[in-house]
């Protein structure tokens, strides 16, 4: 049941390839013609319905910007026809569209993302075209973008609007969704390196990136890992702007359509021409676009093995394929159409008889009361793709069936297997079990298929095209809620001001760094991690000012400290609170070093550093940290949690009462009873009244610094993270241009 929708944006625009009509003349007449694809119909569907599906506030016309040969003028007076959409068409010139489409999209993304290496092109022309016309794409929606608008993003063809939307528009809701698979990162690591990285880039302009599976979700989760580095978190990524949510959100179809259309008139007309031609024959039926990912050649293959392998189906079975034209003018495709003839060809005259053919192959496309009337009648559907983003064939056709029975044969490589579990689950590439699939269906109890069928139908229906939409958007609307949760933690200019000022108008200040991530960026080994000519000046800076009082608080050794930091008025914390230092005095120990625990300990953690290639233990005087900064991200994260549940068993009795702290990429084990926290608090008591108290720290265990200081202290965590501090500067270089404006 479609419920009305109340979201904060007021209208949608949807960013496409191409536009959803495309005017053809007929008897010197033009014409409006819809064109083929499932994005197409659904988003149609949509438009149809949205008095029923939003609420008043929300517009009621779909703006539609895709590519066209024609010009907004030109779609003008089928404007009765296309009520529900505005249609704002991207003219791009022809030669860039070609390297752009026939070239990037077709002969690079489209095999590699398919899994197909082999047959992509890498061209530096086709890349350099592929970004000017996504450019173009911008400047026509850069015309019309308002503040409340949802700009909904489409498939592979525009990888890079997004982000090109939001270095314009930084405000703006953007929600990205994929139509074809996301490959894992070995293949996806086959591009080059600045090609690859600006794809993930431009995605991950969007707030929402969505995709049909789980698995092409992970896929894409692994890679911004791999290749950007960006932190993520069950399905939530941090970047520099804040978060991105990245989800599944498999592409429902319009089940009504498809089942109240199997019982009209019209539809009915066709399958009494199709009982007609079969007779008393099992019907077998698919149909595909042209393309080398459908597996149309394996599908021949396999049903001839079936008719070698179980003779009694012989004069009693019809396959009727259908190919839909798809890129005729591509060479590859036009040897693939000859070469599924020529195996057409070659089963019927080695089977056919002078009463029988055992295939039926059609290339054309199919009319929708001819297509829906193959749904209801076939006793069998054969989709079997080498590799497909989702495949709405297979749900259109169980939502045909309407309460005909029949069998749907699947491959295991659709997407929409992951919905569609009660089909007979084929690998496309194994002819036997194709085969043995074919007979197994052919000669399915009534009963079963019925069964089969209602299952899949009950689901389809429930999450159809509107549920879909449904979700994607509520998804996008909870995303935007989060980001200004987080955002409004983020220092502003007038928030910077503030503290500016009352830093200024303070006598007796306090001012605590963590140090690694903080005050220096992160490097691949402790050591390297060196403090720069421009901090040292700095800090000298801060702390030669009588009203303050400067500390250092780390998880860092109390030797590196002393050996950049010992000769400066600073005080410093080593080892997350351990050790202590005053300026002008020796360090002092704040907490039980007894080092026996060590002994159980560091065995575990070199075991791991051995089966982790780039980890390495860092050993202190306090405690021992295993480092993954240097490891595969994946690989160190199975590691990573290995080791604690081995940690966890290990110290549950130990009676030097230990504990296990998380940093960033390291993980530390350490004595109980103290940490930054409670070193900073016993530091700051010695302060008689202090007026002004600052405190900067980007680790985790900087939060139990951010608890134990007054509620009138101004702490900032360093990144786009959820905090116990009360704001958030983006990246580790403000820092140091904070303290510039401070010093200033």
């Amino acid at each position: 049941m479609i419920g009305q929708n109340a979201y904060s944006f007021k209208r949608l625009i949807i960013a496409a390839y191409r536009v959803p009509f495309r005017i053809m003349k007929r008897h010197r007449k033009p014409n409006l013609v819809q064109n083929s694809g499932g994005l197409v119909s659904a988003m149609l569907t949509l438009s149809q319905r949205m008095d029923v599906h939003f609420n008043a506030d929300f517009a009621k016309t779909i703006v539609w910007v895709g590519h066209s040969e024609h010009s907004r003028e030109d779609f003008a007076p089928f404007t009765g026809e296309m009520s529900h959409i505005d249609i704002y068409p991207v003219q791009i010139d022809p030669a860039i569209h070609k390297n752009y489409y026939n070239g990037f999209c077709n002969n690079t993304i489209w095999p590699l993302f398919h899994y197909f290496p082999s047959l992509s092109v890498f061209d530096e022309t086709y890349f350099r075209d592929y970004v000017r016309a996504n450019q173009r794409f911008f400047e026509v929606i850069e015309t019309i973008i308002r503040p409340d608008d949802m700009i909904w993003v489409h498939d592979y063809q525009l990888f890079f609007l997004p982000g090109m939307i939001r270095d314009r528009f930084p405000d703006a809701n953007i929600g990205f969704f994929l139509h074809i698979p996301f490959p894992s990162y070995e293949i996806f690591r086959m591009m080059q390196p600045e090609w690859r990285e600006k794809i993930l880039s431009g995605m991950l302009g969007a707030d929402l990136v969505g995709f049909h599976t789980n698995d092409y979700t992970q896929h894409f989760l692994q890679n911004v890992r791999r290749i950007l580095g960006y932190q993520t978190a069950l399905r939530t990524i941090s970047i520099r702007r804040g978060i991105v949510k990245t989800d599944a959100f498999p592409l429902g179809i319009d089940y009504d359509k498809f089942s109240q259309a199997a019982q009209s008139p019209s539809v009915q007309k066709e399958i009494t021409v199709i009982k007609n031609m079969v007779g008393d024959k099992q019907f077998v039926f698919s149909v595909d676009r042209l393309d080398y990912t459908k597996g149309i050649l394996n599908r021949l293959l396999g049903f001839e093995l079936f008719l070698e392998k179980y003779p009694r189906w012989r004069n009693r079975v019809v396959f009727n394929m259908v190919v839909v034209p798809s890129r005729d003018e591509i060479v590859h495709y036009q040897a693939m159409k000859k070469e599924i003839e020529a195996t057409v060809g070659r089963i019927n005259g080695k089977y056919s008889t002078i009463t029988w053919r055992p295939i039926i192959y059609q290339y054309k496309s199919l009319s929708f009361d001819y297509l829906v009337a193959l749904y209801n009648f076939s006793h069998v559907a054969l989709i079997t793709p080498l590799r497909d983003g989702m495949n709405l064939v297979a749900k259109e056709y169980i939502a045909g069936k309407n309460d005909a029975p029949g069998v749907l044969i699947l491959s295991e490589m659709a997407g929409a297997v992951a919905e569609l579990g009660e089909a007979v689950i084929v690998n496309p590439s194994d002819r036997t079990g194709m085969a043995d699939a074919i007979c197994k269906a052919l000669e399915m109890e009534e009963s079963e298929q019925t069964m089969r069928i209602r299952k899949m139908q009950l689901r389809l229906k429930t999450y159809n095209v509107f549920a879909w939409t449904n979700d994607f958007l509520n998804q996008l609307e909870l995303i935007k809620s989060e980001q200004k949760r987080i955002e409004v933690r983020y220092i502003s200019a007038e928030i910077e001001r503030n503290m500016i000022r009352r830093y200024g108008e303070s006598h007796r200040r306090v001012i605590i760094f963590d140090y690694d991530g903080t005050l220096v960026p992160f490097a691949r080994y402790p050591e390297q991690a060196k403090p720069s000519s421009r901090l040292i000046d700095q800090l000298q800076r801060l702390s030669d000012d009588p009203k303050n009082t400067v500390i250092i608080c780390s998880g860092r050794q109390k030797e590196f400290l002393e050996q950049w930091f010992g000769h400066m008025n600073l005080y410093l914390i080593a080892e997350h609170g351990a050790i202590v230092k005053k300026p002008g005095e020796e360090w002092v120990f704040e907490a039980d070093i007894d080092q026996e625990w060590k002994k159980s300990v560091y065995p575990l953690m070199q075991r791991y550093e051995e089966r982790c290639h780039g980890s390495f233990i860092e050993g202190k005087m306090a405690s021992l940290a295993w480092h993954f900064r240097n490891t595969d991200a994946d690989f160190a994260f199975v590691r990573l949690q290995e080791l604690k549940e081995e940690l966890l068993e290990l110290l549950t009795n130990h009676k030097f009462h230990l504990q296990i702290v998380e940093g960033q990429k390291v993980l530390e084990v350490k004595r109980r009873g103290y940490n930054k926290g409670t070193a900073a608090s016993h530091m700051i008591d010695q302060i008689p009244s202090p007026d002004f108290i600052l405190a900067i720290g980007d680790d985790h265990t900087d939060e139990d610094l951010f608890k134990a200081l007054p509620p009138d202290a101004v702490t900032i965590k360093v990144g786009a993270f959820t905090s116990n501090a009360k704001y958030n500067l983006r990246r580790q270089n403000d820092v140091l241009s904070f303290i510039d404006k401070l010093i200033e």
